[in-house]
């Protein structure tokens, strides 16, 4: 990395840092953390660029979305961080050790980013839906906000999450990867977005069968979702 994406880099994170403090967004540990996954995205990413933007993307969006327009959050701490972020980090940790496997672990990568944000905006976008949500697991309708609740509107919403980073990384594979053919990349795009929606629906899952019985909390549920995105585009990955 030149001095200059050096000096760009940190203000960026800088920038980040004071606004998510000033506008109640992450704690300090949070913002630690936050700081943290970019940094390692720049540093391990095997398209460094390409993986922080995609987390820029993840935390700007996902902001935009949860306190947009008049619906303030409680402010998002290291655990909030830590359930959407995690599974990314340990693809992230894969890629020294296996660099034979940098393209396939870097679609992992981007399929928990993926799930991570289309779980985000189904949720904050599929709260304003003017239809009682329907629980995940037998769809009778339940009360707006319950733990595995779906909408159409949230779905659409996640699917609008999957387009964002899938459309990032096929961007990105078309103009700047140019020993990846267009056929790849085209199917790349297609397992992030499925990827995106297996992720979120799988959170929904998991959060009508145990968050809503306290067997399991918002962070572990996270934790599914995001590892179930990843877990579906590295497998797919190797199957093609």
């Amino acid at each position: 990395m030149g001095i200059i994406e050096l000096v760009l880099l940190l203000l960026f994170l800088l920038v980040f840092s004071y606004f998510s403090h000033k506008k109640k967004l992450l704690n300090f540990e949070g913002i630690l953390i936050a700081n943290a996954v970019g940094l390692a995205a720049i540093t391990y990413g095997p398209n460094p660029t390409l993986c922080f933007l995609a987390v820029v993307l993840f935390f700007v969006i996902g902001e935009i979305a949860s306190n947009y327009p008049k619906k303030k959050h409680e402010t998002r701490n290291i655990w909030n961080v830590v359930g959407n972020s995690l599974p990314a980090l340990i693809v992230l940790s894969l890629i020294v050790p296996y660099s034979e496997y940098g393209i396939i672990l870097q679609l992992g990568f981007f399929g928990a980013i993926s799930a991570a944000l289309a779980d985000t905006l189904s949720s904050e976008i599929g709260y304003y839906s003017k239809k009682k949500p329907r629980l995940i697991t037998n769809f009778k309708k339940v009360v707006r906000g319950t733990d595995g609740g779906v909408t159409r509107l949230g779905e659409l919403a996640g699917l609008l999450g999957s387009f964002i980073i899938a459309g990032l990384y096929l961007l990105f594979m078309l103009f700047f990867q140019i020993e990846i053919s267009p056929l790849t990349a085209g199917l790349h795009f297609l397992i992030l977005i499925g990827a995106g929606m297996i992720g979120t629906n799988v959170d929904s899952f998991m959060g009508a069968q145990f968050e809503i019985k306290k067997i399991l909390n918002n962070t572990h549920v996270n934790l599914i979702g995001s590892g179930a995105g990843a877990i579906f585009a590295l497998l797919l990955a190797l199957l093609l």
